[in-house]
């Protein structure tokens, strides 16, 4: 089971714990999932399909507590039985056809059996019928549905060409002329499990200054950013980051935090990706545009 797999599952699982909570105080205790579940265990999944379809007297679409939804993810977690649960979300989808969740549901399973691409399609759709429809869990699989497409894309991974040790060389502008340059260093790392990058900044005299630790956010698609620097008393400085690739191996950032006069400030990041080498030129917003405030060029260590 690859890693990215078991994020799905755990989306999906976390639906189904939203589920439970959600429909406590409405379903009973021996529910229908429950009595399936008997039937599975004895007979198999066609079997307890069969019985769902006698017996299911209520036709109103119920949402993530849907039975034949609650036993697939039971199927997928208590008995690893992906093509079982597979027969199940594919009978979901054919009874509500209209419904968002039965395609999510359907792409946990795919996923699980290394699907992505398929997986992919039914996720897109899922989201397409619950951003135009209205019920009471659709925020829910918006959320968990955009979540894993930009996991999948690894959207999170987007700036792990920065990893490693680097050379810094900045010079710092005002009004378009240079008034300042200095040389650092920065050691950069990713997390896989968090989808976390970190920087860590030292000076020129190897010392260590500041940290940024920036995490992908797969619901907004943009990182959170938290920026710490032992020369300043002011704490850590909170921003996000939306990344957008304008060519091949050329990326715009465009950086925004609310300053101290609680006014929203944005930045714009130019960043050049070359062989062992990285310009970073970052532009502040102003009246007449953006200017230029301070260049990097970043020179791998070997």
């Amino acid at each position: 089971m690859s890693t990215t797999s078991k994020i799905k599952l755990g989306i999906g699982l976390l639906l189904i714990c939203f589920t439970t909570s959600l429909f406590a105080q409405t379903v009973p205790k021996d529910d229908m999932a429950s009595s399936l579940y008997e039937v599975y265990k004895e007979k198999g999944v066609k079997e307890a399909l069969k019985s769902y379809e006698k017996n299911n007297v209520n036709k109103n679409y119920e949402g993530l507590a849907e039975p034949l939804n609650v036993l697939a993810y039971r199927l997928m977690q208590e008995d690893n039985d992906l093509k079982g649960a597979e027969t199940l979300f594919l009978a979901q989808i054919e009874e509500y056809p209209e419904e968002a969740n039965p395609y999510d549901s359907y792409s946990d399973v795919l996923l699980e059996m290394d699907k992505k691409d398929e997986a992919v399609k039914y996720i897109e759709k899922s989201l397409a019928i619950a951003e135009k429809t209205n019920h009471e869990e659709n925020d829910l699989i918006i959320e968990a549905g955009k979540a894993k497409k930009a996991i999948l894309q690894n959207k999170d991974k987007q700036l792990n060409f920065l990893v490693g040790n680097w050379d810094n060389e900045t010079k710092i502008f005002q009004n378009g002329e240079e008034v300042n340059n200095s040389k650092s260093s920065n050691n950069i790392s990713f997390d896989t499990g968090g989808s976390i990058m970190i920087v860590d900044h030292d000076d020129g005299n190897d010392k260590p200054c500041c940290k940024r630790v920036m995490v992908y956010n797969p619901v907004d698609d943009n990182f959170d950013v938290a920026f710490m620097n032992r020369n300043q008393p002011n704490g850590i400085n909170n921003s996000t980051m939306s990344l957008k690739e304008i060519e091949p191996d050329h990326y715009e950032m465009i950086e925004r935090y609310t300053n101290n006069e609680d006014e929203m400030v944005e930045v714009k990041h130019d960043i050049m990706k070359k062989a062992d080498q990285v310009e970073w030129i970052t532009y502040n917003s102003s009246d007449s545009g953006w200017e230029k405030v301070r260049t990097m060029n970043l020179k791998k260590k070997e």
